[in-house]
């Protein structure tokens, strides 16, 4: 009798890890299949697949869209990190052509490790965008943060941090080179002390080549110093991306594959390489579009 309740409790408990990863998986996929099937409100929505592969690679776009990105983590003692990270960018358009761009993310883990599954803490950016410097030249100048949000099974829900970040880049119809450079530095670390110190410099890089058909290939490696590392500081990525645009239902949609092999890496908690699928359809920011009526 006893065996047959512990094999019914473990069935409950397998039961219930199954559903709890079908609904994280299902959040999702719920909002791409909405996307999919309500209208789209865009003054660009005629835009080619190649003007909107364009807009889409710039950080400082006109473009409101919705990142699904979904990663594969591999570390070297053989345990693995399967994760999505949503990721909305909210442009708002300024009378002089201007822009204040808020880009949220919140990472849903799946499996952390191996051990537990749960929501990360969630991280942003908002910057503000000069849109008439000069031709081709890019700039935008704001803040990052992170506030704990996150599931404390999975490492969230401790640390808040926020810093300084700048933008600069040069566009044209051949390709995309510019960096973009953050520090944030941690104002609160929670119940973990010492080692809740955050205070990690990044840039990501970005060298993106625009081709036709709406495809875009290149490397966008994201470089980071940690300032309070005791022994391996950098984490440095060789990294390569490509991208298809297409227009699906007057909607432009990215579909997107991504690499990166770690190089240098903290060897506790680096992955060894990361794999990406992302999916990015363009929606309407209504609230743009309310504050501009």
């Amino acid at each position: 009798m006893l065996n047959y309740n512990l094999q019914k409790n473990n069935n409950l408990n397998l039961k219930g890890i199954i559903l709890e990863n079908y609904y994280k998986k299902a959040l999702c996929v719920l909002p791409i299949f909405i996307i999919a099937h309500s209208p789209i409100a865009l003054a660009d929505k005629n835009a080619s697949a190649d003007e909107a592969a364009k807009e889409l690679a710039n950080p400082n776009t006109a473009f409101a869209s919705l990142a699904f990105k979904n990663q594969y983590k591999s570390f070297e003692d053989d345990t693995e990190l399967t994760q999505t990270l949503f990721q909305p960018v909210l442009p708002f358009i300024l009378s002089g052509g201007d822009k204040i761009i808020f880009r949220p993310a919140l990472p849903i883990i799946y499996d952390s490790r191996g051990e537990e599954s749960g929501l990360g803490d969630l991280s942003y950016d908002l910057v503000y965008a000069f849109g008439d410097v000069t031709p081709g030249t890019l700039l935008a100048v704001g803040i990052v943060g992170t506030l704990p949000s996150g599931d404390s099974e999975v490492g969230g829900g401790e640390i808040t941090g926020f810093g300084p970040s700048i933008f600069y880049g040069k566009l044209d119809k051949t390709g995309l080179l510019g960096a973009y450079t953050s520090h944030i530095q941690s104002t609160d670390e929670g119940d973990l002390g010492e080692a809740g110190k955050l205070s990690v410099t990044s840039s990501q890089l970005m060298w993106v080549n625009f081709a036709s058909g709406g495809w875009t290939w290149g490397s966008t490696p994201k470089v980071e110093y940690n300032h309070e590392a005791d022994e391996q500081e950098w984490t440095i990525p060789l990294n390569i991306n490509i991208s298809k645009t297409t227009i699906l239902n007057s909607r432009p949609w990215k579909f997107g594959f991504e690499f990166d092999y770690y190089i240098e890496k903290d060897e506790d908690f680096g992955p060894e390489f990361m794999v990406t699928f992302s999916i990015t359809p363009v929606v309407e920011n209504v609230l743009n579009t309310w504050l501009n009526n």
